[in-house]
């Protein structure tokens, strides 16, 4: 038998073999790359202009809410630039990207880039300049860095494909050249990206998702304004004789005309109109409302990902959590994502026109520390006999600290805790309170307690009968006996701990 030849071929390094350009059912649209979204190809013309359809969502005071808590949810978190290999000089160099990100709206570029969740895409100008930059131990270096950077409209741009196998090229739209557009230097714009579906430029953002509530719940709010215009205020309405003449139903026209600017009805006398009422229910819910409630929790659910109201499920905490969850989750996706932008483009162009190690620069979304349940692991901690450092103490509570006595806890009715916690000394005092009644009083009390009880269950036959002697020999036992030697002990206890407290101040 022939040995088995260990195969040690290659696959292909550095290719695609699927390429969008070899897609039979991509076409181009004069040269330029379409989109692959559905509902532009089909309610849009091709093109950058088919964007313009998904821009148009943000009049919704609902859609606009939520790519708002969507984009602060983001902005609101402190970004931190790192190097990719930590070495001293690694941090150095981050230090130095750090101050440059810090020299413009850097906030800023990253909340326009984040208006792709809407459309697919955004792209963003990078206007280079010259500027010192301080280094660290003194002295300064002059550095390209940004000066600005500015989003633009996505309507001033194209891509256009290039050879097989390569990225599709983007392209400026400018008068000159309005079909083709001219080329643009490749680390001049920054493109965020957002569901790239087989190598596609633009992407695929939630506008394909939200466009139908949006279109329904506008449609709705019109239905739902024209029923509150039709029953909501009266309409005047005048009668004129049958007989009257074309100057005395003029002079009626012109009345009715000042009285209301939204119509009125002028018919003549003994004519009947009568108006089809809908049957509404009581609580004045309409279907147009209850359509646009509908939609408006469709455009919540896509872009927050909450549920319907009312079908949260679970108690009210669980599902408040639940949504804090899945909020965090979006909001980490939405920073990864961005970051992976920005350290392709943006960050790499930095290190590498200045000499700078590569670094990365990302933020950590996470929900906030609640300050009682870090304090309750740190007191159980405690009690296990360890003691936290002034350093501990501050990076977990912030500044504002200092070590100090730890209080003494209140006690009964505001009194110290000697009584209240029970010192060595005053819980031998309160044994020996209990020890100092007799044993013989104490047997004599708890039998004139039980003797009647006893006495009833003695002649019981049965389980029920004994239950139905022991309910009625219960007010006859005598407990005054026994109640009278706990209190003695009670008092004991109690006054030995009043005379603690005053010996003590």
């Amino acid at each position: 038998m022939a040995a088995d030849k260990t195969k040690t071929d290659l696959p292909p390094l550095d290719s695609e073999a699927a390429t969008r350009q070899q897609d039979p059912w991509s076409t181009g649209f004069m040269g330029q790359v379409l989109t692959n979204d559905p509902l532009l190809l089909e309610r849009a013309d091709p093109g950058s202009l088919a964007f313009e359809l998904y821009r148009d969502l943000r009049r919704d005071g609902k859609v606009f809410a939520g790519l708002q808590k969507r984009k602060l949810a983001v902005i609101g978190r402190p970004w931190t630039v790192a190097p990719l290999v930590d070495t001293p000089e690694g941090q150095r160099d981050a230090a130095i990207v750090t101050d440059i990100l810090g020299g413009f709206a850097f906030d800023r570029l990253c909340a326009s880039l984040l208006n792709a969740l809407l459309v697919g895409w955004q792209p963003a100008e990078v206007v280079w300049t010259l500027r010192d930059v301080a280094l660290e131990g003194g002295g300064a270096r002059q550095m390209v860095v940004p000066d600005r950077v500015p989003s633009r409209l996505h309507r001033r741009f194209v891509y256009r494909d290039t050879a097989d196998g390569q990225p599709p090229e983007l392209r400026l739209l400018t008068r000159e050249a309005m079909q083709d557009g001219v080329p643009v230097h490749e680390r001049k714009f920054i493109v965020h990206v957002v569901e790239p579906e087989d190598g596609n430029p633009y992407g695929t953002g939630l506008g394909l998702q939200l466009y139908w509530p949006v279109f329904f719940k506008r449609k709705g709010v019109l239905a739902w304004n024209k029923l509150c215009d039709r029953f909501g205020t009266p309409t005047p309405w005048g009668k004129y004789p049958r007989e009257s003449t074309p100057r005395e139903k003029g002079t009626l026209f012109e009345a009715l005309r000042a009285f209301s600017n939204d119509g009125f009805v002028m018919t003549p006398e003994g004519t009947m109109i009568e108006l089809l009422e809908s049957r509404m229910s009581a609580s004045g819910a309409t279907p147009n409302q209850s359509l646009v409630e509908y939609m408006d929790d469709w455009i919540s659910e896509v872009l927050l990902g909450q549920p319907p109201r009312g079908q949260g499920g679970g108690a009210l905490a669980a599902a408040a959590n639940e949504r804090e969850d899945v909020r965090l989750e979006l909001s980490q996706a939405d920073s990864d994502l961005l970051s992976e932008t920005l350290n392709r483009t943006l960050i790499a162009w930095i290190c590498d026109y200045n000499g700078l190690r590569p670094c990365v620069v990302y933020r950590q979304v996470s929900k906030d520390a609640d300050a009682k349940a870090m304090s309750e692991t740190d007191r159980n901690v405690a009690a296990l006999g360890f003691k936290p450092t002034p350093q501990y103490i501050t990076d977990r509570y912030g500044e504002g600290w200092k070590e100090g006595s730890a209080p003494e806890p209140a006690g009964n009715g505001g009194r110290p805790a000697s009584f209240a916690e029970g010192a060595a000394d005053g819980q031998s005092a309160i044994d020996a309170a209990i020890q100092a009644v007799p044993d013989a009083q104490f047997q004599q009390a708890m039998t004139g307690l039980l003797q009647p009880l006893l006495k009833a269950i003695e002649g019981a036959h049965s389980y029920e009968d004994a239950l139905a002697a022991a309910q009625t020999a219960y007010p006859l036992m005598d407990e005054r006996q026994l109640q009278a030697l706990l209190a003695r002990a009670v008092f004991s206890a109690d006054i030995f701990g009043y005379g603690d407290d005053s010996s003590a101040a």
